[in-house]
């Protein structure tokens, strides 16, 4: 599916209002998956406390490892609302601007994401430094959809969101 390429003009980019529901719908889910495994974690928390001694160990044990094994999505998610507080802050302060490409950087790592590059140009050497890109929701998943376009909001020297245009897609960039 082809996304129209022109960037709206305004003063920023959380005024598009491709962008403004892409947003929205992004902290609604974010919101939601972090209540859920609250909750799941509490449930097991209460668990625990009320099965705790006598016969009912097991239970107990059952219901500690759930709570181990359910600590890293709720951790994720709260990384993830933390993740889309610098996109929407970042959406609020700067305009959109059309480059036209971003790849997968294949030489070194990133730990914290994917290391990318934005092409600055029409040179064959106008590319960004390695930056880490990360989406809320896919912190190791990288779309090749940006290839052949993206919006951009931020500094290219230290980073900021990249889009598919129409605001689809927010990932954040950041400088190593």
């Amino acid at each position: 599916m082809k996304r129209q390429a022109h960037v709206s003009v305004t003063a920023c980019a959380f005024e598009d209002p491709g962008t403004r529901m892409a947003l929205q719908e992004a902290w609604r889910r974010a919101r939601v998956r972090f209540v859920a495994w609250t909750a799941v974690w509490a449930l097991l928390l209460v668990t625990v406390g009320v099965f705790k001694g006598g016969s009912t160990d097991a239970v107990a044990a059952v219901a500690l490892f759930l709570m181990l094994v359910s600590l890293r999505p709720l951790v994720l998610s709260a990384l993830s609302l933390r993740c889309l507080r610098t996109i929407d802050t970042v959406l609020r302060a700067r305009p959109w601007e059309y480059k036209t490409s971003v790849r997968r950087a294949r030489r070194g790592k990133a730990s914290a994401g994917i290391p990318v590059q934005v092409r600055t140009g029409d040179g064959e050497d106008d590319w960004t430094p390695v930056m880490v890109a990360r989406a809320p929701f896919r912190w190791r998943r990288w779309s090749g959809e940006m290839e052949s376009g993206a919006w951009f909001a931020g500094d290219l020297a230290r980073g900021g969101v990249l889009a598919l245009p129409g605001g689809h897609g927010l990932t954040l960039v950041r400088s190593r």
